[in-house]
């Protein structure tokens, strides 16, 4: 698997504070990065876009110290704790390569919208396989994304 491509991954987290849904960003170095552009013609909507990408993550991948939970164990630690962890889940973002743009959700410059139209190859989590086949260099997650 050639791994040389790189992720910025967004975990969604609810604020209670801010009542809002903010997001912890992950530099993730080291993946195997497979898209596909395409479009789909619906008859009531006109054409759209069934981009898709197929995004292979090694254990050993570069985090940045960060380390992988569940889901369900993401949504129980706290604001602070969810710093040092990141997850793959159906609320998430992956894009490819490295960005450095604060997703807040707040508007007009940090929210969702401006991520999406201002970077390319902006995806919305819909898969993720774990991969633990064969010796330890070989596991990883697979991440589905639309």
């Amino acid at each position: 698997m050639i791994v040389n491509s790189s992720v910025t991954l967004y975990n969604s987290n609810y604020n209670k504070e801010d009542d809002c849904i903010k997001y912890n960003r992950t530099h993730i170095r080291g993946v195997n990065f497979q898209d596909t552009k395409a479009i789909k013609v619906s008859e009531t909507k006109g054409i759209l876009s069934a981009d898709i990408a197929k995004i292979f993550i090694p254990f050993t991948a570069d985090t940045e110290g960060k380390q992988y939970i569940k889901p369900k164990a993401y949504k129980r630690l706290t604001d602070a704790e969810k710093y040092n962890y990141f997850t793959f889940s159906s609320d998430d973002k992956i894009v490819k390569g490295i960005i450095d743009f604060e997703l807040t959700g707040k508007k007009p410059n940090n929210d969702l919208k401006y991520l999406e139209n201002m970077y390319d190859d902006v995806y919305n989590i819909i898969s993720v396989s774990m991969q633990e086949n064969g010796s330890h260099s070989m596991h990883h997650w697979e991440v589905g994304a639309k």
